[in-house]
């Protein structure tokens, strides 16, 4: 009698420990049905380098100030020239020992020494010149990618250079080290912005100052084709 009583109690004790074990999985179970679900992050690409070069003013900026250089480069070269010529024309004129001879060299040396110091500092204005452009150019493609990944509902835009893959050839052995070293190895080309990103940089830039960096300001960007012509998908 005593057995049995021993045995029953250990089949009901088996009964409650098994249901606290279901009903410990029913809840485990519906916390995890209950928790979010990571999204998914949507990502467009962008050829920055391709935009740069259809840029609607930076090109041809840049060349102006190039020539601008070029000629002020050509200006000092000449008057270099022209102290080079007068200080070797000293000695047939002049006694090499004589106190005229050495005040007029001193002169030449002086403004030899001023010339390059100009120079220097004409080289130094145009570095600032152009990194002040290639900032203010930047700072415009940047906001029209911007614009165009809020529009198109994007997370993320990723710089891709097509030439990396369109331009291998064995051939130059350097090209396709070149390609085989792009960062992005596949994308959906329905979510490539570059074709975008150009279309509002013409639309914006022109009616702005030349010193204002343009947004989407408030309009919806227009919609053009990628490269293989197929539209922006959201």
């Amino acid at each position: 009698m005593l057995l049995k009583r021993d045995m029953l109690s250990k089949v009901r004790w088996v009964g409650f420990v098994l249901a606290i074990a279901a009903g410990s999985a029913t809840s485990y179970g519906q916390i995890g049905a209950q928790s979010p679900q990571p999204q998914s992050t949507s990502i467009a690409v962008v050829d920055m380098e391709h935009v740069l070069d259809n840029h609607p003013s930076f090109t041809s900026q840049m060349e102006a100030m190039k020539a601008e250089f070029q000629k002020t480069m050509e200006d000092f070269e000449t008057r270099r020239k022209k102290l080079a010529s007068d200080f070797q024309g000293l000695g047939a004129s002049l006694a090499p020992d004589s106190p005229e001879y050495k005040q007029k060299e001193e002169a030449i040396v002086s403004q030899e020494s001023k010339l390059r110091l100009e120079a220097v500092n004409k080289q130094k204005e145009f570095d600032e010149r152009q990194a002040k452009l290639m900032l203010e150019t930047y700072n415009q493609i940047v906001a029209s990618v911007t614009g165009a990944a809020q529009y198109y509902k994007y997370d993320l835009v990723v710089r891709y250079n097509r030439k990396q893959t369109t331009q291998m050839n064995p051939k130059k052995p350097q090209s396709v080290l070149y390609g085989a070293d792009r960062e992005v190895i596949y994308f959906n080309p329905n979510h490539d912005l570059t074709d975008t990103v150009i279309n509002m940089l013409k639309r914006d830039i022109p009616a702005a100052p030349a010193t204002a960096v343009p947004g989407n300001g408030g309009k919806v960007p227009q919609l053009s084709g990628n490269t293989n012509g197929s539209s922006i998908k959201k």
